[in-house]
């Protein structure tokens, strides 16, 4: 059973564990990758990898273990609530309700948010880029190009014996070729008698007794046996490589694409820009906080539909604005309607009015109570309140009275609290896959790997984002 109010420790416990377990799992991530990607030596990649997944487990059962101890999980809106409680009861001696209020110059930074945010896209496509490559190579050299490797692997062009089974094949892509099941002479490189050994055969021809093929074998221990190939058939499979290279840059080339379309999906959305500091181009305005409501935005272009983005309505001397956050009724206490703020954002982004010129630019409320929250204003609302009464925040900056503390309002940074028991559950199930793919397991587990891995990881996107949304199940647990 959860309990009925978060006390302020929890708050500091439970960013000190997410922190420490986000980085833990990056970490992690960014071992297991290049290592399958990159790493000829399957004994020494498996061991590697499986202590990384370990520490990736560890931060998975530290947050479980975290939310026990603490009394279980509890709803984000009572950790969004209970943010706004802690920032009050830190901040000391607050400004007066004036229209003279100072503006500090020097604000609490989003950049925290803006790297989580970034991280946490990021991390979820490389796990989905990830499952797929891990299900799709090979963990370990082929057992019999194994045993030839470990004994002195040689190429070498042997002399065919007998050959049977013959097949022809015509693909409809491609050149036709020959298959057929060949027994040819190995060479002792000690000076004994040849021995024979069956092969597989792949060959543009026919094949006839006295043709000669090239072959893999240990010329010490020709009685191991051998594989029908040349260096570039077998390259990848002697070299210990968990895919042959062209599909290594295939798939990196496809997740640096991916990434590039993160990075401008957060500058359109959020911007790149810290806000520490406020400068003499940014504007800002006195108002007070009215209410939760959802903003619709006009479509950004021809045939495009409305977005919907929920807001804080904020009544200024210019008229009522939103201010777009992330935030419910639920997460709003009652007692901070009402309450006097100034509302600052970044005069040049979005300006220009440009095709593909930003619709939001950054912004942050300032309350007289020492609580700082980050987010956007919406660019048409923006130059309105540029018309309207908006001032050049150089004209109201000062320092904050008797040593007074800004503090953020980041409730998402206190995620070990709300986060729920299915998307730990997934991201067991996930580590546990790759953990799997490690191993030479049967192609059946490789392509149930390959297939439920990444819809698990589009499910812990959905799951971990619907972890921050109020519903009565959470408000009930």
């Amino acid at each position: 059973m959860n309990r009925q109010t978060i006390v302020p420790a929890d708050l500091k416990s439970a960013e000190r564990v997410g922190s420490w377990s986000a980085r833990l799992g990056f970490l992690s991530g960014a071992v297991v990758l290049p290592l399958w990607f990159f790493s000829s030596e399957p004994t020494l990649r498996r061991r590697v990898i499986l202590v990384a997944l370990a520490c990736a487990m560890l931060s998975v059962v530290a947050i479980a273990l975290y939310q026990r101890k603490i009394g279980g999980r509890q709803s984000f809106s009572s950790v969004a609530a209970a943010e706004f409680t802690d920032n009050r009861s830190d901040t000391g001696r607050g400004w007066s309700n004036s229209e003279s209020a100072p503006l500090p110059q020097d604000i609490p930074s989003r950049r925290r948010q803006l790297w989580r945010s970034l991280a946490g896209v990021v991390g979820i496509w490389s796990v989905f880029v990830g499952l797929i490559a891990m299900a799709w190579g090979s963990p370990q050299r082929p057992e019999l190009v194994e045993r030839i490797h470990s004994a002195g692997a040689v190429f070498a062009e042997v002399q065919v014996e007998r050959v049977s089974d013959v097949r022809f094949h015509n693909p409809s892509k491609g050149k036709s070729y020959y298959t057929a099941t060949t027994v040819v002479q190995l060479p002792d490189g000690e000076g004994g008698e040849p021995v024979p050994a069956t092969v597989t055969t792949k060959s543009p021809d026919r094949l006839s007794p006295g043709d000669r093929v090239p072959v893999l074998y240990a010329s010490t221990q020709p009685q191991l046996g051998a594989v029908a190939g040349d260096k570039d058939d077998l390259e990848d499979e002697l070299r210990g490589a968990t895919l042959p290279d062209r599909l290594v840059w295939l798939l990196l080339i496809g997740w640096g694409i991916g990434l590039c379309v993160v990075v401008w999906l957060v500058y359109t959305e959020q911007g790149f820009r810290s806000f520490s500091r406020l400068r003499s181009s940014d504007n800002g305005i006195r108002g007070r906080i009215v209410r939760v409501a959802q903003f619709q935005q006009s479509p950004s272009g021809p045939g495009k539909s409305a977005s919907k983005s929920q807001s804080l309505v904020i009544e200024t001397t210019a008229g009522s604005v939103h201010f777009l956050v992330d935030i419910t009724e639920q997460d709003l206490p009652d007692s901070l309607k009402g309450e006097q703020i100034w509302l600052c954002w970044d005069g040049r982004r979005g300006m220009r009015s440009g095709r593909f010129s930003p619709r939001v630019t950054p912004a942050v409320l300032i309350s007289d109570q020492g609580w700082v929250m980050h987010g956007m204003l919406a660019v048409g609302e923006a130059r309105l309140l540029c018309n309207d009464g908006a001032i050049s925040v150089h004209q109201s900056t000062g320092a904050p009275v008797d040593g007074r503390i800004l503090r953020v309002w980041d409730p998402r940074s206190k995620w070990p609290l709300y986060v729920s028991p299915l998307t730990l559950g997934l991201l067991v199930l996930i580590i546990a896959g790759a953990a799997l793919m490690t191993f030479d397991v049967a192609s059946g587990w490789r392509w149930t790997v390959g297939i439920a891995g990444p819809l698990c990881s589009a499910l812990l996107a959905g799951s971990f984002l619907m972890d921050a949304k109020p519903s009565q199940q959470n408000e009930g647990m």
